[in-house]
């Protein structure tokens, strides 16, 4: 049995006009990709989807977090995710073809297995940087220790600047 089916969405006999449907996907999911850079996380997705007669409009939210490593402080923390996105299926001749946000499947297409985007969108949920406002937390995961330490460094360096040549070089022009 195929372990992405149950993400299939049965296209064939679904009446036109909006269908709502939910789904959860965790590390078993994730695991199923290749080099995935998700492996500990768990969402949450609620798809609004809109049959046309000419097309399909998908409408995916998404809620969940990730077991990360926080760029700020090196702890593990559960990054929360959240994102929006909407993927347009076309019926055409060229099925699998994709443009950007479009996709083309044949009119005889019996189901839309909807795996493949929620993995994609899953990814494109992860953020530049692994941190978010923890300190507003009841119990922050922060590894206090690291955030001392690169506060320490942060005056120390600002002090550095401080005493430099430069400082003496910025009164030269103040006669002018």
């Amino acid at each position: 049995m195929n372990a992405l089916a149950p993400y299939s969405i049965p296209i064939q006999g679904l009446k036109v006009g909006m269908h709502h449907y939910q789904f959860e996907v965790d590390d078993e999911f994730f695991s199923l990709f290749e080099d995935s850079p998700l492996q500990d996380g768990k969402m949450k997705f609620e798809i609004d989807f809109d049959k046309r007669a000419d097309m399909l409009l998908i409408d995916f939210r998404l809620e969940g977090s990730v077991r990360a490593e926080c760029d700020r402080c090196t702890a593990m923390i559960d990054l929360p995710l959240q994102d929006e996105r909407q993927l347009i299926v076309k019926y055409g001749e060229d099925e699998g073809e994709e443009e950007d946000e479009v996709v083309f499947i044949s009119r005889e297409a019996s189901d839309f297995n909807l795996a493949q985007y929620l993995y994609e969108f899953s990814v494109l949920a992860l953020p530049i940087r692994n941190a978010y406002d923890c300190q507003n937390t009841p119990t922050p995961p922060c590894n206090f220790e690291v955030l001392d330490f690169l506060e320490k460094e942060e005056k120390e360096s600002e002090a550095r600047k401080s005493g430099t040549i430069w400082d003496a070089l910025k009164d030269l022009n103040k006669d002018n």
